[in-house]
């Protein structure tokens, strides 16, 4: 439904009321690693200089060094500590775009200098867990990405791609704010920043799909404030195409002109910017296909270039793109047999689902219309959320977006709040029909969709 507009209720942060076991919008955790988290091995400062050498080249070791030295004079989680392990991060990242590095090296740099600049103790199963592995993140040659983002970056894409040593590096996956600055977005970060790192899953889970992409931040499930764009960047978009999360569902669709395809002339002052050293991370423009990971000619790609793209408030996760063709809508659960007025309104909920991966995961980014009608068919008004466009008279609805169920954000989830004036029996059915007789996801054409019905009975 390429030209439906809705409110900018899509594109804003959603807030978290409360934990515990209710369920609740998306926003302040993100998908956990399996197990207990476990205690993370204490900072250890005279490790740090044998691993500062190992991965700086010369001389560069020293100004590594030196903020070595603010960091374990600051301590964890003071201003002047996150200040100098986030300058060390970057600099690990700096260097891996700029030449060939001691990727294992540099994952056990990075690792000591995390256990020095945070209080470390929540991030689930750190350093053990393969997540925190940050070699495949340092292999930026073939896809990697190892970025500081936060304070002066303004709003300049992560991306990770291949043949970044080269003159045509392929762009395969990026991200950046869905909406302002990177500095509003981590306005919540400890330190106002954070690691953002990703790599490409070759041949995840069987190799039938060549391309996935995984995403992480340090600290772990990081608050992206009005949310966070997500690009898979193949050169194609086709109008079923949408972006999947592992754990969590079907993201919400969005253009990603802004990651996918950039100015040439951006791209020429990139890679004139050759030193290691501090610079601006300017967006490369790149093209990579889905079955060939080889560089193309950048005159024929530079206005060509597109992906699909997907918003998330945090990550921790697999990104692919999937085709979503028919989509089911159903109530989770009926309503009531009985709703009384003076209890009104009654929280109702819709699960849209597609059969990607599995039919347990959930769409975001669909318009849900309720409307109701008498046993004789004829119209009866609903009163409750109008967060679409083109409502039919009497209607309402709400965009579908993840909640946290069982302590997990999962995607697909439509939320009402319903009242009704009229009483006797009703028959509410749940549909992503507008009142132009449009249906789809949002931003997306040409999938099917199977509505769900439910009758109830209004009394006083």
């Amino acid at each position: 439904m390429g030209t439906r507009r809705v409110v900018s209720v899509l594109l804003a942060a959603l807030a978290m009321a409360a934990c515990g076991e209710q369920q609740q919008p998306e926003g302040l955790a993100g998908p956990s690693l399996a197990g207990k988290p476990l205690n993370p091995a204490a900072c250890d400062p005279n490790s740090l200089n044998s691993q500062i050498t190992a991965y700086f080249p010369g001389n560069t070791s020293t100004a590594i060094k030196t903020l070595k030295d603010q960091l374990i004079a600051a301590g964890p989680n003071t201003t002047n500590g996150l200040a100098a392990g986030y300058s060390i991060l970057q600099e690990i990242g700096n260097l891996s775009r700029n030449q060939a590095v001691d990727r294992a090296a540099g994952s056990t740099l990075a690792q000591g200098i995390i256990k020095c600049t945070f209080t470390a103790t929540n991030f689930p199963a750190f350093p053990d867990s393969s997540i925190y592995n940050f070699a495949p993140a340092l292999n930026a040659d073939s896809g990697g990405a190892f970025y500081v983002r936060g304070g002066t970056n303004a709003d300049t894409p992560v991306q990770g791609a291949v043949g970044i040593h080269t003159e045509t590096p392929n762009i395969l996956s990026g991200v950046k704010p869905l909406t302002g600055t990177w500095e509003t977005a981590l306005s919540g970060s400890a330190g106002g920043k954070a690691l953002v790192y990703g790599y490409r899953i070759s041949g995840y889970p069987f190799n039938t799909d060549p391309f996935v992409y995984e995403w992480a931040t340090i600290p772990p499930a990081t608050q992206f404030a009005g949310g966070a764009l997500v690009a898979l960047c193949d050169g194609v978009d086709p109008s079923t195409a949408m972006v999947h999360e592992t754990n969590i569902g079907v993201l919400a669709y969005q253009g990603v002109g802004a990651i996918c395809n950039t100015d040439s002339t951006d791209y020429s002052l990139t890679i004139k910017d050759t030193g290691w050293g501090p610079r601006a991370l300017a967006a490369r423009l790149a093209r990579v296909v889905v079955d060939a990971l080889q560089p193309q000619p950048l005159e024929a790609t530079a206005l060509l270039k597109s992906g699909t793209g997907g918003t998330a408030t945090t990550f921790k996760s697999k990104f692919q793109k999937k085709t979503v063709e028919t989509v089911a809508i159903s109530f989770n659960p009926d309503p009531p047999a009985t709703l009384y007025q003076k209890k009104m309104p009654y929280a109702v909920q819709v699960f849209v689902s597609s059969s990607v991966s599995d039919a347990a995961n959930g769409v975001n980014g669909v318009c849900v219309y309720l409307t109701g009608a008498n046993n004789n068919g004829v119209n009866t008004a609903l009163g409750g959320n109008h967060e679409c466009e083109n409502e039919a008279p009497g209607a309402v609805s709400a965009i579908t977006r993840s909640i946290l169920v069982n302590g997990q954000p999962k995607a697909g989830f439509a939320d009402f709040q319903l009242s009704v004036t009229k009483t006797g029996a009703l028959t509410i059915t749940a549909s992503s029909k507008d009142a132009t007789g449009k249906t789809g996801v949002i931003g997306r054409d040409d999938q099917q969709f199977i509505s769900d019905v439910a009758r109830t009975n209004v009394k006083p």
